[in-house]
């Protein structure tokens, strides 16, 4: 299954391949499982619409987390070679919203 708001973006169960989705902005925990061995990279699509840069590059243990700004904008996930994929980006509310 994958899901995606402005607020959060998640995969359960999901094969090696890129994931597109939309975030608003802000903090985010972003955590991940795999199977196997592999990477994963999670990038923001550029102005251009084409232009992938990276945010956060080459996870390679099976269990990882991490909090991270993001600005807001279009991303995907590139994941190869694990499978049976978790991913989870959830904003995280801020007091001064």
């Amino acid at each position: 299954m994958i899901q995606n708001t402005p607020e959060k973006f998640t995969l359960s169960n999901q094969p090696t391949g890129t994931y597109p989705f939309v975030l608003r902005g802000g903090s985010f925990w972003i955590e991940f499982k795999g199977t196997g061995a592999g990477t994963v990279d999670l990038n923001r699509i550029g102005p251009d619409g084409v232009t992938a840069t990276a945010r956060i590059t080459q996870i390679v243990a099976t269990v990882n987390q991490q909090t991270v700004v993001l600005a807001p904008g279009s991303y995907q996930l590139v994941i190869v070679g694990f499978t049976a994929n978790n991913f989870e980006a959830a904003r995280v509310a801020s007091a001064i919203e």
